[in-house]
This record gives structure tokens, C-alpha cells and sequence, in this order.
């Protein structure tokens, strides 16, 4: 598209200037999404030659007395697909930019290649690199953060409300699995393990750390995974890949990572979110975490949405009434600890 010069006789046509508003939109947008935040990528952890990244997303406005909120996020993919990009929605990811919190995504190693309690544990020493390093480079507010997940992340963000150390303010978990991984549907122990998942299992136990198949049908993890579940060893396949392990212990294993078995006086305030129609994790495993929640009298909101299945909030039509009160949940409950520490101060004055 030629304008023309200042000195110039041409006239401008209709079509010419809607291409030039149009061309100068485009570069106002690119400027404003350029300057929403910045992204910083860290190494947080290796095993053996297995890098494990995060990625710090800064807004960019001036950190506040205090330092930056936290807002800690988990990507799902059944534990054994996924990466970091893939933490929130860009729409979720601007909610969080705009109410100037700073986001973490992180990568963790995938199943089968581990077990749970190594992916458990790759979350652990990501809150821990944020709270020992990340403060060292970024102005954050270690006493609000707000850990976020969705899918097998949001069965990690509940698992944080009794295996991080200290405790989140808040825990976001949208359509959470597992909370609970005692239900015969993930491990049935009436059968033995077929000794083909066992040849699966220990053939792709390869630890990485990112991976997504758009084809999900080709990824043989994915078959490994769905066989498990139809033969009720899912939680088997979680936790262990010795065929020979005792029913006691994997029951034993199982109870540690199931949320529902570990609520106590001290669990954070949560916000729970799930699809009626959701077939990938049942609605009733984020049932019986709110019904642990209410029996310990701990701050909850369970969010049944109607009818809708999983990943419900990758929509915009259901954004207002079922996705944005989760953020005006965390930042309430990261204001009211902040109010705490405030009140504190005070009294030891």
C-alpha cells in the first residue's frame, strides 16, 4: 500500500485510509501486547542431563509495596503430556497481567517416564527456586501466592495445599485430577497387572520434560495411559511400575497424593471448578474435595458449571460467571492474607 506524499495531488481513497487505519491498529495492538508483560525463562532444577524451566511473566506496571503477588500455575495434559505454554489461556493469562501479579509456569517431568512423586516433587523445588531465587531477581510478595491448575495441574495445585511448604494463600483448581486416586475407576486392586503394561511402562520410561501430540491417538503414552485406566491401574501406573509392589503400599502411596485423604485446619482457602458433563475427569472427584473442605471448615467454592465438559474455560461465553470469579476468589483471599501480615506488624509494634 503506497500513501501518498504530503506535496502529493493524489487523493486518498476510502479503501486507502481503511487500510491505513487498519495498518495503524495493527501496529498500536502489536506495541500494546509487546509491552503487556515480560517473559523470563529459568532453568529451576536439572536431573542427570534433563534441564526442568519455568517461566516468569511480569506485567508491566511497577511492583507494588511488597512486592508482586504470585500467581503459580500448573499445566494439565494427564500428567504425561503438556509444557509450561500451555499453563492458562491467553485470556486467563491477561487476567492475571491485568490485575499485576506476577505469573510462573513451570515444566515438570512426565509420567511414565516418573512417578507422581517425582513430579510432586519437581513442583515442590519450583515454589521453593521462586521463594530462594525468583525473589532475588524479581520484587515479589512471597506472602501472596495463589497456585493455579487445570486438568492433572489442578490435581498438582490441590496436592500443594498440604506437599508445599509454606502454604499458598489460595488454590485455583479447574476440573482437578486427581483429588482422589483411591477410586476403583484409577486402581482396582482386585486384578494383577497385566504383564504387557508392565513391558509399556518400563519401555517408555524416559524422563522428559515437554511434550504434546496434537494426534493423541499416535502417542503410544497416551495408549499406555487410557489401557491402564480401562484395566483400573491407572494409579498403579502413577505411583509405581513394579508388578510385584503390595496392594498395601500402593493404597498406602495412593492416600498421600489424594487431597481428599489430606485436608486439614491448615489447607488454603480453594476455589473448585468443574464441568457437569466433563468425561475426561469425573465432576465428583472436585465433590469429594469440597466435602472434605467443608468438614475442616475451610473457605471453598465449588463451581458445578451445567453441561459443560472439559476445559470449559477455554470458551469466552462462560468466562464472566464461571472463569473470572475464580481470579476475584484469589486476589480476595491474597488481600486478606496481606491484611494479616499488615495487622501483625502492628501488634508487634
Amino acid at each position: 500500500m503506497n500513501f501518498p506524499s504530503i506535496n502529493s495531488t493524489k487523493f486518498i481513497t476510502d479503501k486507502d485510509l481503511k487500510m491505513f487505519k487498519k495498518y495503524i491498529l495493527l501496529l498500536v495492538c502489536a506495541a500494546y501486547i509487546s509491552a503487556a508483560y515480560n517473559i523470563t525463562t529459568y532453568i529451576y532444577k536439572t536431573v542427570g542431563d534433563v534441564q526442568i524451566k519455568l517461566d516468569v511473566y511480569t506485567p508491566p506496571r511497577p511492583a507494588p509495596t511488597g512486592g508482586y503477588p504470585v500467581f503459580f500455575s500448573l499445566h494439565g495434559g494427564a500428567y504425561i503430556e503438556g509444557n509450561k505454554h500451555q499453563a492458562f489461556t491467553s485470556q486467563e493469562l491477561s487476567e492475571v497481567m491485568s490485575r499485576g501479579w506476577v505469573a510462573v509456569t513451570i515444566d515438570y517431568r512426565l509420567l511414565p517416564g516418573v512417578v507422581l512423586q517425582e513430579v510432586v516433587e519437581d513442583v515442590q523445588d519450583a515454589y521453593k527456586w521462586v521463594r530462594t531465587e525468583l525473589v532475588k531477581l524479581t520484587p515479589i510478595n512471597l506472602d501472596l501466592i495463589t497456585v493455579f491448575g487445570r486438568s492433572a495441574g489442578g490435581g498438582l495445585a490441590v496436592l500443594s495445599g498440604y506437599k508445599l511448604s509454606p502454604r499458598p494463600q489460595a488454590i485455583v483448581g479447574f476440573y482437578s485430577g486427581c483429588t482422589n486416586w483411591t477410586e476403583p475407576f484409577l486402581y482396582d486392586p482386585s486384578t494383577p497387572v497385566d504383564p504387557l503394561l508392565v513391558a509399556a511402562a518400563n519401555k517408555l520410561s524416559v524422563p522428559v520434560v515437554t511434550e504434546y501430540t496434537p494426534a493423541r491417538t499416535a502417542d503410544p503414552k497416551n495408549a499406555l495411559w487410557h489401557s491402564a485406566e480401562a484395566q483400573g491401574k491407572a494409579g498403579w501406573l502413577a505411583v509405581t511400575h513394579d508388578p510385584n509392589i503390595l496392594t498395601e503400599q500402593v493404597m498406602g502411596i495412593l492416600r498421600d497424593l489424594s487431597a481428599t485423604e489430606n485436608v486439614d485446619e491448615n489447607y488454603p482457602p480453594t476455589y473448585l471448578a468443574h464441568g457437569t458433563a466433563d468425561t475426561t475427569v469425573p465432576y465428583t472427584q472436585s465433590v469429594q474435595l469440597a466435602n472434605s473442605l467443608k468438614l475442616k471448615s475451610i473457605p471453598y467454592v465449588l463451581d458445578l458449571v451445567p453441561n459443560a465438559g472439559h476445559s470449559f474455560d477455554s470458551g469466552a461465553d462462560l468466562w464472566q460467571q464461571h472463569v473470572l470469579p475464580a481470579f476475584e476468589f484469589a486476589q480476595k483471599y491474597m488481600q486478606t492474607s496481606a491484611e494479616k501480615k499488615v495487622d501483625m506488624k502492628f501488634l508487634e509494634k
